[in-house]
């Protein structure tokens, strides 16, 4: 099985185990994560089966990796990370992160996960770009990713809607010639 360490956290591919942790599908329901992501169709009544079949189509796609994130620690399950849509004739990707368990959330952990991630991505993966974007609510995320060299590369005006109202969609990317190890 794959595994990946970053300092704090371990990046694992997501099996079964995690999967059947009723953890995770607690939450897919969680109206903070489901902003926070921005997964709206969650929102909606949704059955387990939905996500296992949602997995399931991750596992047996030629484009997409996805990580369950463990603290290191205490080898807790907190969340998942994804590089995902991977384009392998233009080498872009986008990447995902969800910390599910509320203990580690403002923690800082956020970059650890992007940076193991990233380098994954570019030195295993041989990617050439990286994306990603977040609301304009969602200060930390941007914090983020410009602390990891992402640059601001536009802005999707009143893209998402949260909590009733209209919020600019943040979109980030980065080039692997301006990845620096951090």
């Amino acid at each position: 099985m794959l595994q990946i360490d970053g300092e704090k956290i371990v990046l694992r591919e997501f099996t079964k185990t995690e999967l059947y942790d009723e953890k995770y599908f607690l939450w897919l329901r969680d109206l903070e994560i489901i902003t926070q992501i921005y997964h709206l169709d969650y929102f909606l009544p949704l059955d387990f089966s939905e996500v296992v079949e949602y997995v399931q189509s991750l596992w047996d796609s030629k484009s997409d990796c996805f990580f369950a994130i463990y603290y290191k620690e205490n080898n807790k399950f907190i969340g998942t990370q994804r590089i995902g849509h991977i384009n392998w004739r233009t080498g872009i990707a986008d990447m995902g992160i969800m910390i599910g368990d509320e203990e580690y959330r403002g923690k800082g952990l956020s970059k650890d996960i992007m940076r193991t991630s990233m380098k994954y991505a570019f030195k295993n993966l041989s990617l050439r770009k990286l994306t990603g974007g977040t609301s304009r609510t969602n200060i930390a995320m941007q914090k983020c990713f410009e602390g990891l060299g992402f640059v601001k590369e536009g802005v999707i005006r009143s893209q998402l809607l949260i909590d009733g109202e209209y919020i600019d969609h943040i979109l980030y990317g980065i080039l692997k010639s301006e990845y620096k190890i951090n």
